[in-house]
């Protein structure tokens, strides 16, 4: 299972968006033409349906059921975690661009009447008028613009996902629609996962303010293509249409979103009409491809997300770097893959996807139990006990013990520590240094950038649940996100992936896919990394 570039040459692409000052002006739809990426990815999402003036509307359905595993727990876009977090902001406020539903990576228009990047260093828009916040905050303007992106970079808001804007100098307010992004230096990533993902959002300063500059729950006024009409927490959000929305009709005059961690859960729920679209697990592939539920559709489909072991090198017990090797070595990725997800998914050969600048292809080292004793022999190490902390789901606790069976083999004693998913993402929070092995799965755009970029040293105990803690790997990082030569840049995150690797701290599995089960009477579409994008939700027909 590979993601697949067609279209464009990544050469091609980063060199046309780089280096935009030997071209002249471009403007997004040459942007479209150029950033056609099909990496095949997925998790939930959805295909666009533009009406346009004078055509004959799809009438509403009354509601659509939507699953997602877990709850949202903030809908601040500065500080979001989860896929439920994500999901929710990205149909709840508006972004200048947005990547297009489907298979391809493009772009399209969304609060943003015309977008354009003058040179390396200056991105001009104009809004489109008429966006309007909830709850009288009157209309999105560039002032929303403004607050919304130099937040980021104010150190008193803390930002985890800083990084997202930190080359950011300042947004210039030309007039109420009109703005001029201003860059202190190149920045590659722009395109790919800052404007078009969650660090895009544009939220209300007015509503922000009132708030004291940042909000979990309550964002206090909203201007996407749906509004929160009640929210019961841990079971069920209730979407419904935003009439200050100046995009794309709505489909449905009503939206339920259902919390169900479990995704054997989820699958009962779809059988039983309860809910319309789920993610499923990757274990029960196999089955529905012999035989689905009436009316369903099964859509499986390859992603950049990657699922690794992480070991927490601060913590005592792991600090010996043989016994991390001798840890990585002892756990038996084929048996996990086919025990846990019944050989769907490939094995990875480290963090960045196939597909991505900086997939190095290297074939994963071989298990080696015997070389895993000697090495903790020669650590002078024996009846060592560790926990592992895991989501309580099927497939990883199964993965899990697949991996306490395999330590087992060299001596170590491994305590599996199931948590639901609010205890899971706290936990490094929670436990910091005393946090030993985790299983993790982090979701990833189309630039490598994302990825590495948790694994700073300023994300130790936040995104960084190994206390990964290398000056070389941050200076890479950085030096990365502003180098406009493809080559060099693929050279960097090879460099990276090596200095990871040498700590000893992570173990990849693999990039996991995306499954999805819907019904045929509904019209999705899929982001290419698999977010769910209810604005976009349709009835078929």
């Amino acid at each position: 299972m590979k993601l697949v570039i067609t279209k464009a040459r990544q050469h091609d692409l980063y060199d046309w968006a780089m280096n935009i000052g030997r071209f002249g002006v471009f403007k997004l739809q040459l942007i479209k033409a150029v950033v056609r990426l099909s990496l095949a990815i997925g998790v939930a999402g959805l295909t666009a349906l533009v009406f346009l003036s004078g055509s004959i509307n799809i009438a509403k359905s009354a509601e659509l059921n939507v699953r997602l595993d877990s709850d949202f727990t903030t809908l601040d876009p500065a500080f979001w975690q989860s896929g439920a977090d994500y999901t929710m902001i990205n149909v709840l406020f508006p972004k200048l661009i947005e990547f297009k539903s489907g298979s391809d990576w493009e772009y399209e228009l969304q609060a943003a009447e015309s977008i354009e990047q003058v040179d390396e260093l200056t991105i001009k828009f104009k809004l489109k008028p008429g966006l309007m916040w909830t709850g009288d905050y009157g209309e999105v303007t560039t002032e929303d613009v403004k607050y919304s992106y130099e937040r980021y970079i104010d150190p008193e808001l803390d930002s985890p996902i800083i990084g997202d804007w930190l080359p950011l100098k300042e947004v210039e307010i030309v007039d109420k629609y009109n703005g001029i992004i201003h860059l202190k230096e190149p920045f590659a990533p722009i395109w790919w996962s800052t404007l078009p993902y969650t660090s895009g959002a544009i939220v209300s300063k007015k509503a922000t303010e009132k708030a004291g500059g940042k909000f979990t729950t309550d964002p206090g006024a909203t201007a996407g293509a749906y509004k929160i009409e009640s929210w019961t927490p841990r079971e069920k959000t209730i979407l419904v249409p935003h009439n200050g929305w100046n995009g794309p009709k709505q489909g449905f005059d009503k939206i339920i979103i259902r919390p169900i961690q479990e995704p054997k859960s989820a699958e009962i729920a779809f059988e039983a009409g309860e809910i319309d679209i789920t993610e499923i697990s990757i274990g029960s592939v196999p089955t529905f491809r012999k035989q689905l539920p009436k009316g369903g559709v099964l859509d499986v489909r390859p992603t950049a997300d990657y699922t690794f072991v992480g070991i927490n090198i601060a913590n005592d017990k792991l600090s010996d770097p043989r016994v991390r090797s001798a840890i990585k070595k002892a756990i038996d990725i084929d048996a996990i893959l086919e025990g846990a997800y019944f050989g769907v998914p490939d094995k990875s050969s480290g963090l960045v996807a196939p597909g991505l600048v900086g997939h190095t292809g290297a074939a994963p080292e071989p298990r080696d139990v015997a070389g895993a004793k000697a090495l903790l022999a020669e650590a002078g190490v024996s009846g060592l006990s560790l926990e592992i902390d895991v989501l309580n789901n099927a497939e990883f606790v199964t993965a899990a013990q697949i991996i306490q069976a395999n330590l087992g083999e060299i001596g170590i004693n491994l305590q599996i520590n199931q948590l639901d998913s609010g205890a899971y993402w706290n936990v490094a929070a929670d436990r910091k240094e005393e946090l030993q092995l985790t299983l993790i799965q982090y979701t990833s755009p189309p630039d490598p950038s994302w990825s590495t970029q948790w694994f700073l040293r300023e994300q130790k105990g936040i995104w960084n649940w190994v206390w990964f803690d290398s000056e070389e790997f941050d200076n890479l990082h950085y030096a990365a996100l502003k180098e406009v030569d493809i080559k060099k840049r693929e050279s960097m995150y090879f460099d990276m992936q090596k200095v990871m690797d040498e700590s000893g701290g992570f173990l990849f599995i693999m990039h996991p896919p995306s499954v999805l089960l819907y019904r045929d009477t509904i019209k999705p579409g899929l982001y290419p990394n698999g977010g769910l994008k209810l604005s976009e939700f349709q009835p078929a027909g």
